[in-house]
């Protein structure tokens, strides 16, 4: 089980590549706030494969960047509750995920797993994918490499 950020679900939307991922994750989750952040439209057809919870507001953090929003402090919850890793390429999230211990990864990191696991079944696939999700993220040159290290 995975937490999903508004950008990686919009990056893997866009690349029609949500039905992958549940290859990877026989389930995911949501905060209300993060589906909240998307058109009417998709919130009908969110996969059931998709749970949508509320993280216990019980749960003090402390030191909150002023840069996260409500959606971003909804997931880091939900995996402080749940003990499960967040997808996000939003960098204060990440950044304050990981000062938490809250294992962290984002739309490269699952892209690259995607193929790992043959679910992208070719190279060249799978450097059609890197290119069109640097229109979602920005991939530097070192992480461009990692990404297409054997």
């Amino acid at each position: 089980m995975i937490i999903l950020d508004n950008s990686v679900l919009s990056a893997f939307i866009r690349l029609k590549l949500v039905p992958s991922l549940k290859l990877l994750f026989p389930s995911a989750i949501i905060s209300k706030e993060i589906l909240n952040e998307y058109s009417l439209q998709w919130q009908e057809n969110i996969p059931k494969w998709i749970n949508i919870l509320q993280p216990d507001e019980s749960i003090t953090l402390k030191n909150i960047p002023l840069s996260l929003s409500s959606a971003d402090l909804s997931i880091i919850r939900l995996a402080l509750e749940h003990d499960k890793p967040i997808a996000s390429d939003d960098r204060p999230l990440r950044n304050y995920a990981e000062k938490l211990g809250i294992l962290i990864t984002g739309s490269l990191g699952l892209l690259k797993s995607l193929y790992k696991n043959r679910i992208i079944e070719t190279r060249d696939e799978y450097i059609t994918y890197l290119n069109s999700l640097q229109e979602d993220v920005y991939i530097s040159n070192v992480l461009m490499k990692w990404a297409l290290e054997e």
